[in-house]
């Protein structure tokens, strides 16, 4: 342990007398990265430009790969698990006000967070004897199609440099104008009767407006088939364990959340069972 702290002293004075600010910084532990946790996050790219003025592409494809963002006009997708799950953001704080559960399925409960039911999304006829502030959160929820799978394409970082993908490991989340085209896809997989995790989509974008707003859409094609190894088998056990892990989390909330609300000691986790197969 000592040797270690000499070092990291020796390289704080190192870096000091070679008047090199980058690393006198890293070195100073001033550096601030951008940390990966979980699984990278595929996101449609909306930023003009990054913190060091470099001209981005809205509209792109982003992931974000060992310590930087990686861009691309079209990706190709292959979904191995997709999920629903239900949420509300506060842009105010940056942050989610509320998580349901994740199921393969739409239907039944989404147990919450908050000690409620699909963060407080109300049915319409819920809505009509609801109050208004009941009505404003109920609109502001959004429901969110999880897709688990592999990411492949040509990528580029900001600084130009060129990055090859192949089948790495994502999550993508489709909701509002991006819910309808994503479900729609694999619904027309379920009808030509081919199984999703043998597809490979390309994951294009389409412009949109509304009003005064910009959005982009993305537009899913079929690029191909490939069949079911063993390491996708270990893959989905993986996925299953990541949507597991986020439901356990949620329920322990909705479980305090529930006491906090005079719920007493009831866990929805017993009208809950197929959570932890999702």
């Amino acid at each position: 342990m000592g040797n270690l702290v000499n070092n990291e002293l020796d390289s704080l004075v190192a870096a000091f007398n070679s008047d090199d600010e980058t690393a006198l910084m890293a070195a100073s532990g001033q550096q601030t990265q951008q940390k990966q946790t979980g699984l990278p996050r595929l996101n449609i790219n909306y930023d003009m430009e990054t913190e060091d003025g470099i001209a981005l592409t809205r509209g792109d494809w982003k992931v974000y790969i060992d310590g930087r963002f990686l861009y691309a006009h079209t990706v190709q997708v292959r979904p191995i698990l997709r999920t629903f799950e239900y949420s509300l953001w506060d842009a105010d704080e940056g942050a989610f006000m509320c998580k349901s559960v994740q199921k393969p399925t739409i239907s039944g409960d989404f147990p919450d967070s908050d000690g409620t039911n699909k963060c407080g999304r109300l049915r319409r006829d819920e809505e009509e004897t609801a109050s208004e502030e009941a009505q404003m959160r109920s609109r502001a929820v959004v429901c969110n199609q999880v897709i688990y799978g592999q990411l492949s394409g040509n990528f580029k970082a900001a600084d130009g440099t060129e990055v090859t993908l192949d089948a790495q490991p994502i999550v993508a989340y489709f909701k509002r104008s991006g819910y309808k085209p994503i479900g729609d896809f694999i619904d027309g997989l379920s009808r030509q009767k081919k199984l999703m995790q043998r597809q490979v989509i390309n994951l294009a974008t389409s412009k949109a407006k509304k009003g005064s707003v910009t959005y982009w859409i993305p537009v899913p094609t079929l690029h191909g088939e490939v069949a079911i190894t063993e390491a996708d088998k270990q893959l989905m056990g993986m996925f299953a364990d990541t949507v597991s892990a986020h439901n356990n989390y949620v329920m322990g909330q909705n479980r305090e959340a529930t006491k906090l609300m005079g719920g007493g000691d009831f866990d929805l986790a017993d009208d809950f069972t197929d959570v932890d197969a999702a």
